[in-house]
């Protein structure tokens, strides 16, 4: 299996700015340290048919209620270095490991922002391309879902026997609950990225770069983002003229769908989710193998539970049909 530093390209700067200059018209030639088989990119799979019509409905939804085209990135107030890092601190701090994990700023990183549990890294793209605004969904994904789901999991007599336990995979759970968190607090409760970015997938399966940016594009208005998320479809890919994808975003949106309808199931409570990285259809075998420590819980929920019922049943009623 490739580590996702695998799949970033040595020529990507280069090859970047040869795409700009071309007017967007040009496939990237990227160059790898290792040679990726069409099979590691496909790990995660292919997309699903009711996946698929989910996220049409979902995107033309949110495509109708907003005017894309008038938010445009010059529209947006970004943070500086110094303001993630004291935001990320400060929410570290809320659980106390702020000394636990360091923060490491690149221009080499693909995502945003992203939590290496192994290193006890957060990895921050640089240039800063946050608005204020979206700090705390990202937060709420990658702090108060992956990194107190790690925690929790390390107290469990099963931490490291979870194939000798028979647990099932755990990704889809863990990235569907990260994305109903980032939802808690945004302002539309439409899944619409993961719908674009399930969508975008199953084009770059079939389709070059060229197609899938324009796809974006046609979306954001903003060449900057097109570019991250096409890139994140068709990394692992050396000539991108040609069809193929690195199928990993498939498993958010899909796992969305899962953890939403668990949370309909049972009244809107994440908690028995957080007894660590677990599949939600493992939730009896770890409550009834767990330690007797108290779960760590995320603090939007902990604080109002009411609310976060409240938001979880808008994200159902916005997106479940």
């Amino acid at each position: 299996m490739p580590k996702l530093n695998d799949l970033v390209p040595t020529n990507l700067e280069s090859e970047k700015e040869k795409f700009f200059a071309s007017g967007f018209r040009y496939n990237p030639q990227f160059i790898y340290q290792k040679n990726i088989s069409e099979k590691e990119l496909i790990r995660y799979g292919k997309p699903k048919l009711w996946y698929l019509f989910l996220a049409k409905r979902i995107l033309r939804k949110y495509l109708k209620q907003n005017d894309l085209v008038s938010q445009k990135i010059n529209n947006k107030i970004f943070l500086d270095q110094d303001g993630v890092e004291d935001l990320i601190e400060e929410r570290l701090g809320n659980y106390g490991l702020a000394s636990r994990y360091k923060i490491i700023f690149s221009k080499d990183f693909i995502s945003r922002i992203a939590v290496n549990n192994n290193n006890e890294v957060i990895k921050v793209r640089l240039p800063i391309m946050i608005d204020k605004n979206e700090i705390e969904a990202i937060l709420n994904h990658e702090i108060d879902t992956h990194i107190i789901r790690q925690l929790n999991y390390e107290r469990q007599p099963w931490f490291k026997k979870k194939k000798s336990n028979a647990f099932k995979p755990y990704l889809r759970t863990e990235e569907g609950l990260a994305a109903v968190n980032e939802l808690i607090v945004s302002e539309s409760k439409l899944a619409y990225k993961s719908a674009a970015n399930y969508l975008a997938v199953d084009l770059a399966l079939k389709k070059d770069f060229v197609t899938v940016f324009n796809f974006f594009y046609k979306i954001w208005q903003d060449s900057e983002r097109a570019w991250t998320w096409t890139l994140k479809k068709k990394r692992g890919i050396r000539d991108t003229n040609k069809k193929g994808a690195f199928t990993k975003d498939l498993v958010y949106f899909e796992g969305f769908m899962q953890v939403l309808r668990y949370l309909k199931k049972n009244d809107c409570n994440p908690t028995e989710l957080y007894y660590g990285k677990i599949n939600y259809k493992d939730v009896k075998k770890a409550k009834k193998n767990c330690s007797q420590e108290e779960l760590i819980l995320p603090k939007f929920f902990t604080k109002d539970k009411e609310a976060y019922k409240q938001a979880v049943t808008e994200i159902i009623k916005n997106n479940l049909f």
